[in-house]
């Protein structure tokens, strides 16, 4: 485990190419939850990143893990180094602990400025400025020690760090961002409603209230059918209700009848069977029985065998003439019944048909009287209503058009009201800033003063610009110098910040400064030498100056990581914490 002190104004860390410089920083960075590309730090040699920080006076920690819950940071107590709270590095689904960036900027008493509970209310989540966006302005990396318009950091768009800027000077607050923000949303929204109204316009013909009058008729139409209609299908329940008796009968006499025809055809069946049995026994009297082939037991042929008159020709007994004559009476008496029970089988059926007929009739005339003059009716009504209802359909459809350009028309007067009124809190809001205005003149006097002070060759006449709020030089954007000018413009802007907050002690400025290996970044030639040299000079004796002159100090501290140091007078040695990292005494062994 390394334990790093690093609890002064200003500390330089220097050593040679990898021995963990920039590694010490990234950890600081890890620590606060923020983002970080490590390079090569295998995670068998670096498990664990404990920091400590003092925000505002008070004294907390912060640890986070690289191998376990790398999601999480650990919230510690400063004095005991108790586990106080669980904090997320980002937002979790279903987690109501609270996210350390948010933690971080209440400490720091920017929440309310960074992100207005109304601003975010209003507009969501993109009017939300994090506290990695903030911490882009404390840490100038080594990549961007030598940039030019990225000088204000990867977490930042060229929007969000005008108004962090703006808003740490002092320019502008929260409610000047929240009535911007409105004023912008609401002039892209009557952009869009003037621009659909003006789409909408463009396709519509004829007149709005000619529409709506015939609108109304139709409507008025298909009110009447449907009142009318429903009189009549009323009418129709009535009659319909009143035929209801003479239904029921019918249908009982239908069942009726079909009773009967059940009975008809079932005493016919039996009136053939029994004339059938007399007709057979009639013929065994006359001509005797028929003779009996093949065998019904063996199928042989039967028909040459002789069988004695008066013999049965199945079984060859004699047959009784008195029993046939008796069986031929009862068959007679059983047939003479069947006739007499088909007689009244049919009487029945003709009375049962009657009856039907005459129910039935009596249904038909209530029917043709008085329920399909109403169906007809009815049926007129219906199609009338349809015909009025698809008129009703079409003019709404006709009239939405022009219906949504009258809504688009109110909304756009609603918009413009309130953007006028938006517009009239702006001016009052800049005219209450407006005295502000003179602490960006301030800054740039000030960024300027450092700038002359280090001695920049060529003069470049680096300045802010106005509309970045970025530096730049006579002949434009960074780009347009070497890569010493660049670098030494650049570390100088960053440390204006530190310096003008230390120097007024009225803004919200940030009090915390790392600088990437700004030396590595100027060159190795002795101009080169001589300028890093100057930067350093310079920079230590203004800190050293503010500190010494002001009554009460405002807590600040630089961390300045680099390759080696330029050649400094004792006095200004004197002035850093310095440690030295070396090939036998790595950050991480």
């Amino acid at each position: 485990m390394r334990e790093f002190d690093l609890a002064y104004p200003v500390v330089c860390v220097f050593g040679p190419i990898d021995t963990g410089k920039t590694t010490l920083v990234d950890c600081i960075k890890y620590a606060l939850g923020l983002p970080v590309a490590w390079r090569e730090v295998p995670e068998k040699r670096l498990k664990m990143v404990t920091l400590f920080v003092r925000i505002e006076g008070m004294r907390i920690g912060l640890r986070r893990s690289l191998v376990a819950d790398t999601r999480s940071i650990e919230l510690l107590d400063g004095v005991g180094g108790q586990v106080e709270e669980i904090l997320d590095v980002e937002a979790q689904e279903d987690s109501d602990r609270r996210i350390v960036g948010e933690v971080l900027l209440d400490l720091l008493g920017l929440a309310e400025m960074f992100a207005p509970p109304s601003a975010v209310a209003l507009l969501g989540a993109g009017a939300r400025l994090t506290f990695e966006q903030l911490y882009a302005m404390c840490y100038l990396t080594q990549d961007l020690v030598d940039g030019s318009e990225s000088v204000r950091g990867k977490a930042n768009t060229a929007e969000s760090y005008r108004t962090i800027v703006e808003l740490l000077l002092g320019l502008t607050d929260g409610p000047m961002r929240v009535l911007t923000a409105r004023k912008d949303e609401l002039t892209r929204t009557l952009s869009e409603l003037r621009r659909r109204a003006g789409t909408i316009g463009e396709f519509l013909t004829g007149s709005a209230a000619d529409l709506e009058a015939e609108l109304a008729r139709c409507q008025g139409e298909e009110r009447d059918a449907l009142w009318s209609l429903e009189e009549f299908k009323g009418r129709m329940r009535a009659a319909t209700a009143h035929a209801d008796p003479l239904r029921r009968r019918v249908q009982e006499l239908e069942q009726v009848l079909e009773r009967c025809r059940r009975a008809v055809a079932d005493a016919e069946h039996a009136l053939v069977r029994e004339r059938r049995q007399v007709q057979r026994l009639t013929e065994q009297r006359h001509h005797g029985p028929r003779p009996l082939s093949p065998c019904p037991v063996c199928t042989a042929d039967l028909s040459v065998r002789p069988v004695p008159a008066g013999d049965c020709p199945l079984c060859l007994s004699e047959l009784d003439s008195d029993g046939l004559a008796r069986a031929l009476q009862a068959a007679q008496a059983a047939l003479a019944a069947a006739e007499q029970h088909a007689v009244e089988r049919a009487k029945a059926l003709g009375e049962a048909q009657t009856a039907w007929e005459q129910a039935r009739a009596e249904l038909d005339a209530r029917t043709r009287e008085d329920i399909s003059p109403l169906a007809a009716q009815i049926e007129l009504l219906a199609a009338a209503h349809a015909t009025a209802r698809t008129r009703t359909t079409m003019l709404e459809r006709e009239l939405d058009p022009h219906r949504r350009l009258a809504e688009l028309y109110r909304a756009v007067q609603t918009a413009k009201e309130e953007l006028k009124g938006v517009r009239e809190e702006v001016r009052t809001r800049k005219n209450l800033l407006a005295g502000r205005r003179v602490t960006l003149g301030e800054f740039e006097e000030h960024f300027a003063g450092l700038i002359d002070a280090v001695g920049l060759p060529n003069a470049p006449g680096a300045r802010i610009n106005h509309s970045s709020l970025l530096p730049q030089v006579r002949a434009g954007n960074l780009t347009k110098v070497g890569h010493g000018v660049r670098t030494a413009i650049n570390v100088v802007y960053r440390m204006a910040f530190l310096s003008y907050a230390l120097v007024t002690g009225v803004t919200d400025l940030p009090s915390l400064l790392i600088i990437d290996s700004p030396r590595k970044n100027v060159g190795f030639g002795q101009d080169d030498q001589e300028l890093i040299g100057r930067l350093y000079a310079h920079f230590l004796d203004h800190i050293a100056g503010v500190r010494s002159g002001a009554t009460r100090t405002r807590p600040h501290q630089i961390i300045i990581v680099d390759n080696d140091l330029p050649k400094l007078p004792k006095r200004l040695l004197d002035q850093m914490h310095t440690i030295e990292l070396s090939r036998e005494d790595l950050l991480v062994p």
